[in-house]
């Protein structure tokens, strides 16, 4: 018998609850349980810019991985910060 992780059998479930209440928000954002996983890095990142501390919070087995997260945060709000001052 194929047992398989929770998260793998729950994701798909909660990326359908998530859709629809995202459709019944005036914005119509588009939020998935990746969305959220990203909105909680950053916030990790802003408050501690400990990377290794993100990384066990998260559970990444490796740095690597949550390096490319936040180089790709930096990268963002480098950009934010730059459209901000046009």
């Amino acid at each position: 018998m194929l047992l398989l992780p929770l998260h793998t059998l729950m994701l798909p479930f909660c990326n359908k609850v998530m859709r629809e209440v995202s459709n019944q928000l005036p914005a119509k954002l588009n939020i998935t349980s990746h969305s959220f996983r990203i909105g909680y890095i950053t916030q990790l990142w802003k408050d501690s810019k400990d990377i290794e501390f993100v990384k066990q919070t998260i559970g990444h087995r490796n740095l690597d991985t949550t390096s490319s997260y936040v180089n790709k945060l930096s990268d963002q709000e480098r950009q934010k910060r730059i459209d901000q001052l046009k």
